[in-house]
């Protein structure tokens, strides 16, 4: 029973990173997202591990930009030991970025323009 965990990460390519929290994006049909939760519903345990991954990851490629992280998780979101895995980053604002825009309050169009401007 695996879950599609999506971390929104904002980096600024010289090791300034963060994390706008993540996003289940497990419900799908035919390989669309359907119905996407923010945050997700998940042990706060679970959630360090996964978002410090993400931010990891970011820092050490030199990323910049706005972008998801996204993971597989196995067994239950409830579960602070639960394994994950990577799956892959979209380098771009996606789609339901507004959804996290809901949840935070950041503008992400608006902080992707200043990275691109030499914001840190």
């Amino acid at each position: 029973d695996a879950k599609h965990i999506e971390v929104q990460v904002v980096a600024d390519g010289r090791g300034g990173a963060a994390h706008l929290f993540e996003r289940d994006c497990s419900v799908q049909l035919r390989n669309q997202k359907v119905v996407e939760v923010a945050p997700a519903r998940m042990h706060p345990e679970l959630r360090r591990r996964i978002t410090d991954c993400a931010v990891r990851l970011v820092q050490r490629c030199e990323y910049r930009g706005v972008g998801t992280v996204e993971f597989m998780v196995a067994g239950q979101l409830s579960d602070p030991g639960a394994r994950f895995v990577f799956m892959e980053v979209n380098p771009r604002v996606q789609v339901e970025h507004t959804i996290t825009e809901e949840v935070t309050g950041v503008d992400i169009v608006k902080t992707q323009l200043r990275i691109a401007g030499g914001a840190t």
